[in-house]
């Protein structure tokens, strides 16, 4: 199955891999995210129940590098 273009996030910003919305990606900054993988090992923590980022992952190396 084939993922529309309506379901496109966008580039996760540490490993370059294409996102869905339906994904638990974590968006930061302007228009930038990280897929659940790379939000999970730079610390982040996903609670379920809820739905949301309960603890956000680090992404201040991305910051800087997009703001150079």
């Amino acid at each position: 199955m084939h993922r529309s273009e309506a379901d496109e996030a966008g580039t996760c910003a540490a490993c370059s891999a294409d996102v869905a919305t339906a994904e638990r990606i974590f968006t930061f900054g302007d228009d930038d995210l990280l897929c659940f993988r790379c939000a999970a090992a730079r610390g982040g923590s996903y609670d379920e129940m809820r739905d949301r980022w309960i603890i956000a992952p680090r992404v201040d190396d991305l910051l800087v590098r997009d703001a150079g």
